[in-house]
């Protein structure tokens, strides 16, 4: 279920990239890959009911953050970019391979889609971070609950359904289903994953 979680992110990441400096002619701050990344899941939850990159996100003032790139940000480096530090606390993403391009035969034509579609709306425009900030609080709602909540919580995606756990069966859209199945399906690996830890059994 969540094979190639790693090569499908940084193959995202790596896309997201070398779009925003084809446009821009710039290199993207952390800020910016944060919001294409978080469009990219959160766009891919309600069309389908699973987000397509299986991170979790942190609900901050200028919207969602994904915390397993955000925990690594100053010194993350794959095969295909790096995060470079600037002044400030930021950091710019840079594709270190002149010319190579994201692998994206690890997406479906629907991702794919959907990726293209980000970078019309959101890249190829004159939207700066602030904009996009608001943007991203627009349609990621799961957001707004969690922030209006409690600042710095984490995003449930649960929440992109209202009154899921209300409906009956045969009221939940295709998407819940799917939701309902993935979230099912993860919280098994997660239980497996502790019952095989040796440290949990001693816990």
């Amino acid at each position: 279920m969540f094979a190639y979680k790693k090569e499908r992110l940084e193959n995202a990441i790596c896309f997201f990239v070398k779009e925003h400096k084809r446009w821009r002619k710039k290199d993207p701050t952390q800020t910016y890959i944060y919001k294409y990344l978080a469009l990219f899941d959160f766009g891919m939850l309600i069309k389908t009911g699973r987000p397509v990159l299986d991170l979790e996100y942190m609900a901050m003032e200028r919207g969602p953050v994904p915390i397993e790139i955000y925990s690594q940000r100053d010194n993350y480096e794959t095969k295909l970019f790096k995060f470079v530090p600037q002044e400030k606390n930021s950091n710019v993403i840079i594709v270190k391979t002149k010319g190579k391009k994201p692998d994206l035969e690890y997406f479906s034509e629907v991702e794919i889609e959907e990726m293209k579609r980000i970078v019309e709306i959101y890249i190829n425009t004159s939207i700066d971070t602030n904009i996009l900030s608001g943007a991203s609080h627009e349609v990621i709602v799961p957001w707004e609950k969690a922030w209006y909540g409690k600042k710095n919580s984490m995003i449930k995606m649960i929440d992109a359904f209202p009154n899921i756990c209300d409906k009956k069966d045969e009221d939940l859209s295709p998407q819940e289903e799917n939701f309902l199945i993935y979230s099912g399906l993860k919280k098994g690996m997660e239980i497996e994953s502790r019952r095989c830890d040796p440290l949990e059994q001693l816990s």
